[in-house]
């Protein structure tokens, strides 16, 4: 995982159950191997990454609905009582739950799951983040590196590999036809 390396901690475990009946509040909380964490606060750089990625992805999405795409949705796995939050989560649409059960954190894993680094972010939470969604089934992660100008890909079956400005970014395998010009991408950064 190159420099994502996982690290430990040693602080009390909470359950799901206890975690879901917390009140929820900014900055959001998730819950990661029992432990209450804070997200890191983002910046205007994170906030401007998150606004153009989901632009492009719903331009794609509105021409080929095959997928929802949603930013920061609670998603809940309770085998392994994980609860959280990706900047930009995509489901395809035959895998979404029926709308009544939107109501909470979802319980379907995302297809692809997108973080943007903000510079609060650690790099070994990062790893198990990236190490927990490849195992709870997301088939896709891409983590956003606005200081490096680059995406690293996580395919679960695959070598991550990196992605950097200029060259294109695809969605393959869970968005067959949508590309991400990363130069136009990084170049909102300067402007």
């Amino acid at each position: 995982m190159g420099r994502y390396t996982a690290e430990v901690t040693t602080k009390p475990r909470v359950s799901l159950k206890e975690f879901l009946a917390l009140p929820e509040t900014k900055p959001y909380r998730e819950l990661i191997d029992g432990e209450v964490v804070e997200k890191a606060m983002p910046n205007a750089m994170h906030g401007a990454l998150v606004s153009q990625i989901l632009a492009a992805l719903v331009n794609f999405l509105r021409e080929e609905p095959i997928a929802r795409v949603e930013t920061e949705v609670r998603h809940a796995e309770h085998d392994n009582e994980w609860v959280f939050l990706p900047d930009i989560s995509i489901t395809k649409k035959e895998r979404r739950p029926p709308p009544a059960e939107e109501s909470g954190p979802i319980e379907v894993m995302p297809d692809l799951a997108i973080e943007v680094l903000s510079p609060d972010d650690r790099p070994g939470r990062v790893a198990q983040r990236v190490n927990y969604y490849l195992r709870a089934g997301v088939t896709l992660v891409w983590i956003v590196d606005p200081e490096d100008e680059s995406v690293t890909v996580f395919e679960r079956g695959a070598e991550s590999r990196v992605v950097t400005s200029p060259d294109e970014l695809t969605g393959e395998p869970v968005l067959p036809g949508f590309t991400l010009d990363l130069g136009r991408l990084f170049a909102t950064l300067h402007q």
